[in-house]
């Protein structure tokens, strides 16, 4: 019984749990979308979200209320030449369907872009509770 207690004190702290029940339908629709992306997008977000990962943590300039454009850009290059490392190593076996450099810079800036800003709303949204 004294559990059952303990667990309705981390619910009332936690908004009874409201936060996670309005941040569930977000996730979902996100998902959703990004289910629809292109084969060669889809790729590219999943390097855009691994490299928002290493880049969410207090203090990071994702957050700040004005990110630096360069530093933008220079995240957005290094998952360039990370894309263009990994066609190498797989030999580019689809050459002529290949993307320039410039068209996936573009791509990669729009998806980090995008990335960034869902982070910054979810985060604003998770403040609210605590």
């Amino acid at each position: 019984m004294a559990d059952k207690e303990n667990l309705n004190f981390f619910y009332q702290t936690a908004g009874k749990g409201q936060l996670y029940m309005q941040e569930a339908p977000v996730e979902k629709d996100k998902i959703l979308m990004n289910s629809y992306y292109p084969k060669r997008a889809a790729m590219v977000q999943g390097y855009v979200q691994d490299v928002c990962d290493r880049l969410d943590y207090e203090g990071s300039f994702i957050y700040d209320e004005y990110p630096d454009k360069q530093e933008i850009e220079r995240v957005c290059q290094n998952i360039c030449r990370k894309i263009e490392e990994q066609k190498k190593i797989q030999g580019t076996e689809c050459e002529a369907a290949s993307v320039d450099f410039g068209t996936m810079g573009e791509i990669v800036t729009s998806l980090f872009c995008q990335e960034i800003h869902c982070r910054r709303c979810r985060r604003n949204r998770c403040r609210r509770f605590f």
